[in-house]
């Protein structure tokens, strides 16, 4: 298993070769890459002023980030072959949302909420457009 690889210095490359240099731009293909990419991420991400460089190294390493997780959200939802609720579930649990975060997402109350995720109430039409729009996912996924 690999480990983490990228610690990025105290002071971040400006050019683009540099930060390229520091951690490649390549497709993320497991969770230590992910992990390597999120912490270049960060420190560019906190600094006062990026330059041209920067914001498009950024930009390129946040959209190949985004790549995998919407990729591994996929993969996980289809291994499980799950249903709507299974997948709301999951989904609700990786990003950490609270049942007000769902509630607003889905213009219902806590009351609401808690009956869907229970199984009591069923995933509408309706909310699994809302969903699948918010997660990135086809909402086929909830129905």
């Amino acid at each position: 298993m690999k480990s983490s690889t990228s610690h990025p210095p105290a002071k971040m490359p400006k050019s683009f070769g540099e930060l390229n240099a520091l951690h490649p731009l390549r497709p993320i293909s497991d969770d230590v890459d992910l992990a390597n990419a999120e912490e270049v991420i960060d420190r560019l991400a906190v600094l006062n002023k990026r330059t041209k460089d920067q914001n498009d190294y950024l930009e390129t390493l946040v959209l190949l980030t985004e790549k995998y997780q919407s990729e591994e959200i996929a993969d996980a939802l289809d291994r499980s072959k799950s249903s709507g609720l299974d997948a709301l579930k999951y989904l609700v649990n990786i990003h950490d949302m609270p049942q007000t975060a769902v509630g607003k997402l889905l213009g219902v109350g806590p009351s609401s909420v808690s009956m869907i995720l229970a199984g009591s109430r069923p995933i509408t039409a309706d909310h699994a457009r809302k969903l699948g729009k918010h997660f990135g996912i086809s909402p086929a996924a909830f129905l």
